[in-house]
Parts: structure tokens; C-alpha cells; sequence
């Protein structure tokens, strides 16, 4: 028994990639955006000083 591929699969399963990728990338955009960065530093934390 002899299977053909139709012509057009391998560009539907780009193209469902894709989307899943840019599913995957706005999730963690999305996710990104809302951890909260402390900018000042720890105070146990060495401060290097500045020359």
C-alpha cells in the first residue's frame, strides 16, 4: 500500500508551527510583564564603590 502526501502538508505544518510559536511568545510576553524588577540593590549585599 503505497501513501501520498498531499503537495500541500508540509505548508500546513509551517503553518501550524508558526502558530503555535507565536502562541508560545505571547504567553510569555505576557507572563514577562508582570514580574517586578527591584532596581535597588539588597541590603546585605556588597556595593562595589565607583571610582
Amino acid at each position: 500500500m503505497d501513501v501520498v502526501t498531499p503537495p500541500w502538508l508540509p505548508l500546513a505544518m509551517v503553518g501550524g508551527l508558526l502558530v503555535v510559536l507565536g502562541l508560545l511568545f505571547w504567553s510569555m510576553r505576557r507572563n514577562i510583564r508582570r514580574i517586578d524588577f527591584d532596581e535597588e540593590p539588597a541590603p546585605d549585599s556588597p556595593v562595589s564603590p565607583t571610582d
